[in-house]
């Protein structure tokens, strides 16, 4: 398969399209009547534009369709996200006491509770990444 063969299949132009980015081309398309009319439902079904859809056919790679429960899934990694942020905003707020008295008890806690706001932190820097990337990539009409 081309697409595992490595960097010295790429010496003709069809072997690898290496787009610029922001340059985009109007392209007429002349098909057969059942592929245009097909066109549209998997553009639609893997969620990118008909034009894009085009550009990863000819890199050997279509866009596989989104999954059935794909709304439902960023969701609920959005309600978690929210989760972890409410817990976050809380935690903080407990170590901002911590330091305000001492008190030898507490301060056996601190350090694990240090590391878990961090963890926490960088929880949601990944989950926020990860929400972004599962957005809708087409613009509802």
């Amino acid at each position: 398969m081309r697409m595992l063969d490595d960097e010295s299949t790429c010496g003709t132009e069809l072997a690898c399209i290496k787009p610029e980015a922001g340059k985009v081309k109007k392209l007429t398309l002349r098909m057969s009547s059942a592929h245009a009319a097909a066109l549209p439902s998997r553009a639609r079904a893997a969620d990118v534009s008909q034009g894009r859809y085009v550009c990863t056919l000819m890199d050997g790679m279509p866009a596989p369709p989104r999954a059935a429960d794909h709304s439902a899934s960023v969701a609920a990694l959005r309600a978690s996200t929210d989760m972890v942020a409410a817990m976050s905003v809380d935690l903080n707020a407990f170590l901002r006491l911590l330091r305000l008295g001492p008190n030898n008890q507490l301060e056996n806690y601190r350090a694990g509770l240090m590391s878990l706001a961090d963890d926490m932190r960088a929880h949601l820097a990944t989950a926020s990444t990860l929400i972004a990337v599962l957005a809708p990539s087409r613009a509802k009409r």
